[in-house]
């Protein structure tokens, strides 16, 4: 079970002395992390890092480190080798105390790049050297995978391997024997595997795992529904050894805590589509919204309007109508397949001599930390071109921009230039380049050009 914490260069700076910015009383997690950096430092000497812990919301600086608990972006293999040989020390100092998961995983469910600092606090209170959370099977197809201390090498070399299957994978095969008697849920570790290598059709993910330092580690699912599964895993190298019974106790206690922080996830997401379906209903725009198997999630109350005369057909959480140059569902199918298009375009035909209707869909922009819950595409029915007074929420509902910056979205894509919109906004020029940006991030372009290819279809020339 292997996203993935990385290295950030913040600044190079001299090394400082050690102080705190506040004064508080010393707590065992904190002194797990300056414990960390202090082996790590000798290493990395003169950068700045961000990180994450799980308690504290306060920045230290250890010499030229900087952590600052709001998220985790380490990707130092050998603070993972070294965390072991500190968790013992802690412990045989009775120093170790074990985190209010409920509050750690909770956060992340809130705030979902929070995450990885949830993942490596269970790693480092179970002596693992990484933590991971993954989305499998059904629609997830791994939309997910968040693997704290990973490469992405190893991520992108995991995923073409395809050793997700049971006859390849020891950690799926484990868990798979299990649903088939109706466990749904236990901890599985080292034992389980032992039991299942044996059976595997190929040894080169159990080879592979050996190579990369995975060889250990124990799991659990924390949901199985018909969306797929999302496992909780921590995984160990050999030097980390083999799970013991009070680290799996450990693990068995932060899982219960991410399972309801998961379904919490899942639940806002899944609510995001009912979201969307008012904010088009305010602007009086007829629209679908599509998940990511092409499943409708909700609906305008134009659209139901649609579904009532017959226009467009749903049958379960499909819908489908004859058109040209694609029917509807060929038009979905388009917007969620990978590397599929990004808008479409089509013309449904409708009874009783009415005019036709125009339909287009748009790919919403993936958002990271994502469980794949949330709205992947709008079907907008006549949408509001040329409407300068509707674009603006309709813009904001789309690409989550704020009012200010569908504005300016719809200023630059009318040619006016960059000095006169920020005069028009009441705005320094350095403003509205950071507002330009944000635009960009939120709509997925890298240019002023692609951000004209993405509105061109919504506003017409």
């Amino acid at each position: 079970m292997e996203q993935i914490g990385s290295v950030r260069r913040i600044s190079n700076m001299a090394p400082e002395p050690w102080r705190e910015t506040e004064r508080r009383p010393p707590d065992p997690d904190r002194l797990d992390t300056e414990w960390e950096n202090l082996s790590a430092a000798p290493a990395a000497r003169g950068l700045h890092f961000i990180a994450a812990t799980p308690n504290a919301h306060r920045v230290v600086k250890l010499n030229s480190f900087k952590v600052n608990l709001l998220a985790f972006f380490i990707n130092l293999g050998d603070i993972a080798r070294n965390r072991n040989m500190i968790g013992k020390t802690a412990d045989a100092m009775g120093l170790r105390t074990e985190p209010d998961w409920d509050d750690i995983f909770m956060q992340a469910a809130l705030q979902p790049d929070m995450w990885l600092g949830a993942l490596d606090a269970l790693a480092s209170q179970t002596g693992s050297g990484h933590g991971q959370l993954i989305g499998v099977g059904g629609a997830r197809e791994i939309p997910f995978n968040i693997v704290t201390n990973f490469g992405p090498r190893m991520i992108e070399h995991f995923a073409v391997s395809g050793w997700g299957s049971d006859s390849h994978n020891f950690r799926v095969a484990a868990s798979n024997r299990h649903i088939e008697r109706g466990f749904y849920d236990p901890v599985l570790h080292e034992d389980h595997y032992d039991r299942v290598i044996p059976q595997l059709a190929s040894t080169a993910y159990v080879d592979w795992c050996e190579e990369i330092g995975i060889p250990f580690g124990c799991q659990t699912n924390l949901v199985i529904d018909n969306f797929g599964v999302v496992g909780l895993a921590t995984l160990r190298s050999r030097q980390d050894g083999r799970t013991t019974a009070a680290q799996r106790k450990i693990f068995a206690k932060g899982a219960t805590a991410a399972r309801r922080a998961v379904r919490l996830q899942e639940k806002l997401e899944g609510e995001q589509g009912k979201l969307l379906a008012g904010a088009f209903d305010a602007v009086q725009v007829s629209a679908f919204i599509i998940d990511a198997r092409g499943q409708l999630l909700a609906h305008s109350a134009g659209a139901d309007a649609m579904l009532a005369a017959g226009d467009i057909r749903q049958s379960g959480r499909s819908i489908d109508a004859a058109g040209a140059p694609f029917t509807l569902r060929q038009a979905v199918q388009a917007l969620i397949t990978n590397c599929g298009l990004d808008h479409v375009r089509t013309r449904i035909a409708t009874a009783d001599e009415r005019p036709p209707l125009v339909i287009e869909g748009f790919r919403l922009p993936e958002r990271e930390w994502s469980l794949g819950r949330l709205p992947h595409a709008i079907l907008i029915a006549n949408g509001p071109r040329r409407d300068r007074a509707g674009v603006i929420p309709f813009l904001s509902a789309i690409y989550r921009l704020s009012p200010a910056e569908a504005d300016i979205a719809v200023r630059l894509f009318e040619g006016k230039p960059r000095r006169q919109i920020a005069d028009e906004r009441g705005v320094t020029a350095e403003t509205l380049r950071g507002q330009i940006k944000h635009i960009y991030l939120k709509c997925s372009v890298d240019s002023e050009a692609g951000l004209m290819r993405l509105l061109a279809p919504i506003l017409g020339s």
